[in-house]
C-alpha cells in the first residue's frame, strides 16, 4: 500500500493546530474564553478549516484501506483457518476465541470510525469566524473520538499478534503429535 507523501504533513498541520487548541484549554462548559483565546481561534480559522478538510479525506482513505485489510485478516484468514482445524477434528477453540474478540473490536473500530467521522464534519461545518468557541469543543470532541479509534486499531493489532501466536503453537503441538505417532 502507497502512503501518500502528504498525508504525514497533513497529520502533522492537524497535530500543531489541535496543539494550539489545546493550548487554550477552556471549553463552554469550563471557564469563559478570554478575548485573547478567541481571537487566537478567529485567526487560525482558514488555517483550521483546510487542515480539517485534508484530515477529513486522508483519515477516510485510510480507513477505507485499513478496513479492507482488517475485513480480510478476519474472513480470508482467521475464520477460513478456524473451519479447517476444526473440520480436520483439531482443538480450535483458542484460536476461535481469539477471532471472535478481534471480530468484536472490528465492529467497534467501524462504529467509532462512524462517530469520528461525523464528528469532524461537524466540526468543519461550524463557522469558527464566529462561533469560535463551539469550533474548539467540536474539534476537542472530534480528536477524543479520533483516539478511541487509533486504541481500537491498538486492540485488533494485538489480537492480531495474539492470532499469531496460537497458529504458532498449534503447529508447534500438531508437529508434536504427528512426529509423536511416527515413533
Amino acid at each position: 500500500m502507497k502512503i501518500n507523501k502528504k498525508i504525514p504533513m497533513i497529520l502533522f498541520a492537524f497535530a500543531a493546530f489541535l496543539g494550539v487548541v489545546s493550548y487554550i484549554n477552556v471549553s463552554a462548559t469550563d471557564t469563559p474564553m478570554s478575548a485573547q483565546q478567541i481571537d487566537r481561534i478567529y485567526g487560525s480559522c482558514t488555517l483550521a478549516k483546510n487542515t480539517l478538510n485534508q484530515l477529513h479525506a486522508s483519515d477516510a482513505l485510510l480507513r477505507v484501506n485499513m478496513g479492507q485489510i482488517y475485513e480480510s485478516m478476519s474472513t480470508k484468514l482467521m475464520s477460513k483457518f478456524n473451519t479447517r482445524v476444526s473440520n480436520n477434528k483439531f482443538d480450535n477453540s483458542n484460536l476461535a476465541s481469539i477471532t471472535n474478540s478481534y471480530n468484536s473490536t472490528l465492529d467497534t473500530f467501524r462504529s467509532d470510525y462512524i462517530k469520528y467521522e461525523e464528528q469532524l464534519t461537524s466540526a468543519n461545518n461550524i463557522d469558527c469566524k464566529k462561533q469560535q468557541v463551539s469550533f474548539y469543543d467540536a474539534v476537542s470532541s472530534a480528536r477524543n473520538d479520533r483516539i478511541q479509534v487509533h486504541d481500537d486499531v491498538v486492540k485488533m493489532n494485538q489480537y492480531i499478534d495474539q492470532y499469531q501466536a496460537a497458529v504458532n503453537q498449534f503447529e508447534k503441538d500438531y508437529i508434536d503429535t504427528t512426529d509423536g505417532a511416527k515413533n
